[in-house]
């Protein structure tokens, strides 16, 4: 028996920060620090992995941005938690999740931290920043090709 299915290309393109900034023009100050720069270095790859050209075709770099600000947020988020040299201490911070209610007298709200933008768990951690849940809503309006073919013997030709 063999199973057969397309395989994802994954050679893309070259991707700079100046095609970042096209798309993400918020972050121009903070890419022209000496900070930026790392965080751009460190997440590229990870988005390279991720955001393939063969899948966005010519939204590929709107894709990879919005991978890449994802990140970012993620780690601006991190960074508004207080700090320490205790768990406890680095442990506290912002809520995170959906917002389900708010309360403008007396000023109150709630999160729900099992809801998601997109359905489904494996969007969950996506739809942590608007960023990552556009960047899942713009794959959502791909055609991924996801073909199988199972065959009773070897493929011909093959060993």
């Amino acid at each position: 028996m063999a199973i057969v299915g397309i395989n994802t290309d994954k050679e893309n393109p070259p991707f700079t920060i100046a095609d970042f900034l096209f798309w993400r023009r918020e972050y121009k100050k903070y890419m022209e620090t000496d900070e930026g720069k790392v965080a751009f270095d460190n997440l590229y790859p990870i988005a390279n992995n991720k955001i393939f050209y063969s899948i966005f075709g010519s939204d590929w770099k709107y894709a990879m941005s919005l991978c890449i600000a994802h990140y970012l947020y993620i780690i601006g988020q991190s960074e508004q938690n207080p700090g320490g040299s205790t768990l406890g201490s680095i442990a506290g911070g912002v809520t995170k999740g959906i917002l389900t209610s708010a309360t403008i007298g007396g000023f109150n709200k709630s999160f729900d931290l099992d809801k998601s933008l997109v359905n489904g768990s494996e969007y969950v951690w996506w739809n942590k920043s608007a960023y990552g849940a556009e960047l899942i809503a713009l794959l959502t309006s791909k055609g991924v090709p996801s073909i199988m073919v199972i065959t009773s013997g070897p493929i011909p030709g093959s060993n």
